[in-house]
């Protein structure tokens, strides 16, 4: 992988020391080039089809078989969003019109979640719905607090393959496993996992999954995508509905889906289809276009370098900061590697450390940004049911010096 390459689409980095992928991804020219070729198409080209409606653009199906590739999907899986808390709605209101929820159903969590998850959830309390919280050991989730949580009237369970704080990364295949085996779906949030390390969703046999492209995958801001496996996509009816989703037989895309002038069009009878077999009828009417253009591009980069290429230069990463981490008396509290009874995979580059001291740890992450020359951007507190310290998140553009200079100044600001 050639790193210095890598760089040349981050022209920021060159200005500072940027170790903050799990928040968002520094500015990234490969995203920026595809939005411009969007609007120049629009401005000096037709007004009409690839750049007025992200459904029509040629760029809707191709993110979709990009994004595939990253984690091991079908296109037709797929369905574009905006943002992660959006899949997670879509999947908790889809469920909801297909069997309402009710008093003595439950929804299973843990506390390392990010908000999305619990405050979404919050609100099945209306219907009686029970959400299990799994409590925390230590940073770790144990395959046997999960077996106790889910039971026969368990609807869901949801996780966040990497948590947002700890770093601890699920074996998905695992939580599947447990959760099939009581008849209840997996919902899987991995916005900080895509992008840093490899995804297979067909082999984890994961139910639904939801993504974001701006931390991890270096996309824009305002794109994701949510999975459904596709017996789901031909079982489940949508919450949703939009008329731009219905199937109306091979060969009728585009405008033909829309007879706005013909003398018959009628507003009910002309749509009164059924939904495509596919994520697709989850779809929640238009998203940006130009978003679509850019996330497209930043797939097919990704896909280019590698999914296992970038794994395994972030897994080095991971482990060479946690071991500089380590000589300055610092405490890593990532999880390493698979721990016997707990329910994680080895890990990637988001790292969590600690000084020692919660005080500390505050005093000197405010300070990073204080670096002469080239200030530290990115380390921040994160906390979550009582764990937590400082977060560091470096990816593929990172050096190894920069991870060097980075400690050194740490070390600097301990003494």
């Amino acid at each position: 992988m050639n790193v210095d390459k890598i760089r040349e689409n981050f022209p920021h980095i060159d200005d500072m020391i940027y170790l903050g992928a799990a928040g968002s991804a520094p500015f990234n020219l490969v995203n920026y080039n595809a939005v411009m070729e969007c609007w120049n198409r629009r401005r000096y080209g037709s007004t009409l089809g690839g750049t007025d409606h992200a459904w029509f653009s040629e760029k809707d199906p191709l993110a979709r078989e990009e994004g595939a590739k990253l984690v091991g999907a079908s296109p037709d899986e797929l369905c574009i969003t905006s943002r992660v808390v959006q899949g997670i709605n879509i999947i908790k209101d889809t469920l909801g019109y297909n069997e309402p929820w009710n008093k003595g159903d439950n929804v299973v969590m843990t506390d390392q979640a990010y908000p999305s998850t619990g405050h979404t959830l919050l609100s099945l309390n209306r219907h009686g719905v029970e959400l299990r919280v799994i409590k925390h050991r230590d940073g770790r989730i144990m395959r046997e607090d999960m077996e106790n949580a889910v039971d026969e009237n368990t609807r869901l369970v949801v996780i966040n393959r990497t948590s947002v704080g700890s770093g601890f990364t699920y074996d998905v295949k695992q939580v599947c496993e447990i959760a099939h085996e009581r008849g209840t779906y997996v919902l899987d949030d991995a916005v900080q996992t895509i992008g840093s390390k490899v995804v297979d969703l067909h082999d984890d046999d994961v139910d639904f999954m939801v993504t974001g492209s701006y931390k991890w995958q270096c996309g824009p801001p305002e794109a994701g995508f949510l999975y459904v496996k596709q017996s789901l996509c031909e079982e489940l009816l949508p919450s949703f509905w939009s008329y731009i989703n219905v199937d109306k037989g091979p060969g009728i895309t585009g405008f033909d889906k829309f007879p706005f002038g013909a003398a018959d069009h009628d507003s009910v009878k002309t749509y009164d289809y059924p939904f495509p077999k596919t994520a697709q009828r989850f779809e929640q009417g238009t998203t940006a276009t130009d978003e679509i253009w850019a996330w497209h591009a930043v797939l097919k980069w990704l896909n280019g370098l590698g999914k296992e290429n970038i794994e395994r230069r972030n897994m080095r990463l991971g482990l060479y900061l946690s071991e500089e981490l380590e000589e300055i008396g610092c405490k890593v509290k990532t999880p390493a590697d698979p721990e016997p009874d707990a329910l994680n995979t080895h890990r990637h580059a988001l790292t969590m450390y600690t000084t020692g001291s919660d005080e500390l740890d505050r005093k000197t992450t405010a300070q990073l940004r204080g670096r002469p020359i080239k200030q530290v951007r990115g380390p921040t507190m994160k906390y979550q049911a009582g764990y937590g310290g400082v977060r560091v998140s470096p990816h593929f553009y990172n050096t190894e010096e920069e991870i060097d200079l980075f400690v050194a100044y740490l070390k600097k600001l301990m003494s």
